[in-house]
């Protein structure tokens, strides 16, 4: 081995693994960075959530060894919140309101809204993308596709936090649709901390590019939305006009 005797790589500092690899090799190594020993997986969490610029500005400045990669990040949160779906669509199907609905097309959507939630929801991210680099067009820090890796990691968290509260929903007989307001107040609070943390503002600065970005986001929003609704709606009065007689008022 070129590095005999090391147990690290003295250029990038990633550990050397001699072993062969074996299923239980792997998933040890799986169990001791995301679980175990590093609690890599525990340190992203907690650091997001107190010191957020650490995470997302080493990771834009090259320091990626220390916490998980925004890709990594966001796809273990959708598969948590694939599993929460799972779990309520499954188990307690009335926390989603599926019980109350009687009409068969109708019900297929929203089971097919549950089960892409995730996928759906992630379209949204360039658009906040978009919205921050706008805003702090006057400090120019990042760029559209370094606010797209603050936003990756900060729903990606909103995610995972979302999942953490499912037992308290299943417990309190809480339903999916009455967290949404809570969970959207948490994601504007979280994101105007990760703008006062990243860029270093005042209170007064966080909360006026709070709001911009909050108009800006809605403006964007409606029209992406309405644009997705023409092409949706069409596409299924293309391939199946049934699933729209679910819709139709009585």
């Amino acid at each position: 081995m070129l590095y005999h005797g090391h147990d690290y790589c003295p250029k990038c500092g990633s550990k050397w693994i001699t072993k062969r690899l074996t299923i239980n090799t792997i998933t040890r190594e799986f169990f001791d960075r995301y679980l175990g020993t590093d609690n890599v997986l525990i340190s992203t969490f907690k650091a997001l959530i107190l010191q957020p610029e650490i995470v997302i500005d080493n990771y834009i400045k090259g320091q990626r060894k220390r916490f998980v990669n925004p890709i990594n990040w966001y796809l273990i949160s959708l598969t948590l919140i694939g599993l929460q779906m799972f779990i309520l669509k499954n188990f307690f199907p009335e926390l989603l309101n599926l019980v109350d609905i009687s009409e068969t097309n109708k019900l297929e959507l929203f089971n097919y809204f549950y089960d892409y939630l995730g996928a759906l929801t992630s379209l949204f991210l360039p658009l906040y993308a978009f919205t921050g680099w706008l805003v702090f067009l006057d400090i120019r820090k990042y760029n559209f596709v370094e606010h797209l890796i603050l936003f990756v990691y900060a729903f990606g968290l909103l995610n995972m936090v979302t999942v953490i509260f499912t037992p308290l929903m299943i417990v309190l007989d809480i339903s999916y649709g009455a967290t949404s307001i809570p969970i959207s107040l948490i994601s504007v609070i979280q994101i105007g901390w990760y703008y006062k943390r990243i860029f270093k503002l005042s209170l007064g600065q966080t909360i006026l590019k709070a709001i911009l970005s909050s108009i800006i986001f809605s403006t964007l929003q409606i029209i992406f939305i309405i644009i997705t609704a023409v092409f949706v709606l069409g596409g299924i009065y293309l391939i199946n006009p049934e699933y729209l007689k679910a819709f139709k008022t009585n």
